[in-house]
């Protein structure tokens, strides 16, 4: 009798643990997720932090994008991948915000030019026949990831990138001190404008010589009276500011004569504390724009490399949907390259052809914490996230 009882005990037991299992296992994914999200919102100091609705609300977008980026990581194991220097995707200061959010706080910067192809009609200095993009333009990255299948995708990394003979295998114009420090554009939408301005103080360092003393200029004011259509925090395009440049003959105002902001304003308005309106600090001679280029390299990439090892660094429009859960490695895929598909304004500084994965050294303008202290490698010779789409080349007067 003891032994029967003995039996229906551990028949007991055994079974209690089967049904516990369910129970334990799920609450501990949830439980450590919250850890997660805990340390997300004390690193990134989130203002919710003591608000009890809106943190559940957050986390539970932090969960999606924990699930996201799981998924994001493991496409790049397939069969046709080259994993080797991938780009690698976490938890970034952007995973509790919808796409919706992220796109209308981070990739609003692109001007429309009225659905316009650039036949001659629109700015000069637009290569003919390259569309600009609308703006705030809808990209869903679910069904953008979903279609991006390896073999397709890959089928472009097998094209032969012609590269000059005496090309150097490796530039970064940051070693050579004329690059200023990363910006974060904050909840205004200027990397139209950040990344001309700063490409712009780099030539300066250039051209000078002078290449211990890259000076920051005068974003805010840049982005505040740029006219030729560009509109402020709520988007512009680097092509049409480099016209209005080129045409205004302005000096650019060096940047502690106008703090930048990072704010949108309800107006433009081209005002400054300190300075009237359209005034312009001419402490800097030599930098207004004497001649400029947009143009599309696909399938040329080797001269944006010539330009970048023999001039400096240049501008570009990409595609920067992706990036939101990006930390480092190198950007090969999730990142297409359509020339409709431009959100986003960038600075290229360099590149490395002697890596695994060749690429740019691009610098970004969301600040520090983002990436690679602020900058993001993106392969080289297959226009990926559109890179080469939209190129601009400046030359100083």
């Amino acid at each position: 009798m003891t032994e029967v009882i003995e039996m229906l005990m551990i028949i007991l037991i055994v079974a209690l643990c089967f049904i516990m299992i369910p129970f334990n296992t799920r609450p501990s994914a949830v439980l450590e997720s919250r850890r997660k999200f805990d340390i997300f919102v004390r690193l990134y100091d989130k203002p919710y932090r003591y608000d009890v609705r809106e943190y559940d609300y957050r986390f539970q977008i932090f969960r999606s994008s924990l699930s996201r980026i799981q998924k994001l990581n493991e496409r790049q194991t397939g069969p046709d991948t080259p994993v080797q220097g991938g780009a690698i995707y976490g938890v970034t200061q952007y995973a509790d915000l919808t796409d919706r959010e992220f796109i209308a706080q981070h990739l609003a910067d692109l001007l429309a030019a009225e659905q316009q192809t650039m036949d001659g009609g629109g700015p000069p200095g637009v290569m003919p026949g390259v569309s600009l993009p609308p703006l705030h333009q809808k990209y869903v990255i679910e069904s953008r990831s979903a279609e991006m299948k390896n073999d397709i995708i890959f089928s472009r990394a097998r094209r032969e990138l012609k590269l000059p003979s005496n090309l150097p295998l490796a530039v970064d114009w940051r070693e050579k001190g004329v690059i200023v420090p990363v910006k974060s554009q904050g909840s205004c939408g200027a990397s139209w404008a950040i990344s001309v301005v700063d490409t712009i103080a780099a030539m300066v360092a250039i051209k000078r010589n002078d290449r211990q003393a890259a000076v920051d200029l005068c974003h805010e004011q840049v982005i505040r009276c740029a006219a030729n259509g560009n509109n402020g925090c709520t988007g512009g395009d680097p092509c049409r500011l480099l016209q209005w440049l080129q045409d205004e003959s302005f000096h650019i105002g060096v940047a502690d004569a106008c703090p930048y902001r990072g704010m949108a304003d309800s107006e433009q308005n081209c005002t400054l504390p300190g300075l009237a309106a359209s005034t312009w600090d001419a402490a800097y001679e030599g930098t207004v724009v004497r001649s400029f280029s947009c143009q599309r390299f696909e399938n040329e990439e080797h001269r944006m490399l010539h330009h970048l090892a023999t001039s400096g660094p240049i501008v570009a429009a990409v595609n920067a949907i992706s990036w939101k859960y990006y930390l480092g490695g190198v950007i090969q895929q999730h990142c297409e390259s359509g020339a409709e598909l431009l959100n986003h304004a960038v600075e290229i500084v360099g590149y490395d052809l002697n890596a695994t994965v060749p690429y740019y050294i691009v610098k970004n303008s969301w600040g520090t914490r983002f990436g690679n202290r602020g900058y993001v490698n993106v392969a080289i010779g297959r226009n990926v996230c559109g890179i080469a789409n939209r190129v601009a080349f400046i030359e100083l007067a």
